[in-house]
């Protein structure tokens, strides 16, 4: 699998606090990746000592293989906290400008403004623009230089549902239509879910969690919680009937991880000579999951 970037004990300090605690991440080509913590577990500063804006204490940042920053330049876009714009130029003039400063190509202007929606913004001025607008401005910005990945971080904070709409939609069509792969930070959970292919969980500076999204799917399946007064008997039934790898005790308590009938369930563990107490479906939310393994 082609390898965009990978992380290797990544460290960053200042003075005594240590941010970054040996961070091994891995990104591949066509990935969504969604970057998940706290505020102030160190997602900004990892992003920013990716694209070199701060210095890494220790430990190594290799992208597209084997090459540094400074070595891919524009191949790597990137949105960081707020887009700097051109607060008196229109969207177009934005484009141009930066265009000179990266060493763009300037014929591209009208397609990129067409892929993020601000083809028919006209005079219009920067400053006149709203949050979502000029969101999708720095991701203009960004896409100037034809890269391979852009890194965005928080790009649906503040905005409102038609804002983080657009942007979620654009992040999927440059995915798809542009073979763009991303790393984006957001605590926005559900919204991340709708287009993430794999997790990174950082807490206090560990990243101590990567998982692709359709495992997290199933970590996050319904399951039955059953309280008995006899857990053996109820083993013994319901072992006839379940895969017994997907059943858990504790205590009086018996979890089962899949959706089941628990009115047949209940039958049969009564019928068997079971006492039971309760019985009910229990799932586990995105979030829950995520907030429980954050610390949160």
């Amino acid at each position: 699998m082609d390898t965009i970037l990978k992380t290797n004990a990544l460290v960053k300090k200042y003075g005594d606090a240590t941010i970054l605690k040996n961070i091994n991440m891995t990104i591949n080509r066509g990935d969504i990746y969604g970057f998940v913590g706290k505020n102030g577990a160190g997602k900004t500063t990892f992003m920013r000592t990716v694209l070199s804006l701060t210095n890494p204490t220790s430990g190594e940042i290799k992208l597209f293989g084997d090459k540094t920053i400074e070595e891919v330049g524009l191949r790597v876009g990137s949105l960081i906290e707020a887009p700097g714009l051109y607060k008196n130029a229109t969207a177009y003039e934005n484009l141009k400008r930066f265009s000179i400063i990266y060493g763009a190509d300037e014929d591209k202007i009208p397609e990129i403004l067409e892929l993020v929606g601000l083809a028919n913004t006209g005079n219009k001025k920067a400053k006149d623009f709203s949050l979502g607008m000029r969101q999708r401005l720095g991701i203009a910005i960004a896409l100037l230089g034809d890269p391979e990945i852009l890194l965005l971080d928080e790009p649906i904070n503040g905005l409102d549902p038609a804002g983080i709409k657009d942007i979620r939609d654009l992040i999927l069509k440059l995915n798809k239509e542009k073979s763009i792969t991303f790393l984006i930070s957001s605590h926005l959970l559900d919204e991340l879910a709708k287009v993430v292919t794999k997790y990174g969980f950082i807490n206090n500076g560990t990243l101590f969690e990567e998982i692709e999204a359709k495992k997290l799917l199933e970590k996050c399946k319904q399951q039955v919680i059953i309280e008995v007064d006899d857990t053996k008997k109820a083993l013994s039934i319901l072992e006839t009937m379940i895969d017994k790898k997907i059943i858990k005790t504790k205590d009086n308590t018996i979890i089962i991880d899949s959706k089941e009938d628990t009115a047949f369930i209940n039958t049969k563990l009564v019928n068997g000579g079971v006492s039971v107490s309760s019985i009910y479906n229990n799932s586990i939310s995105l979030e829950d999951y995520v907030m429980e393994r954050i610390g949160a």
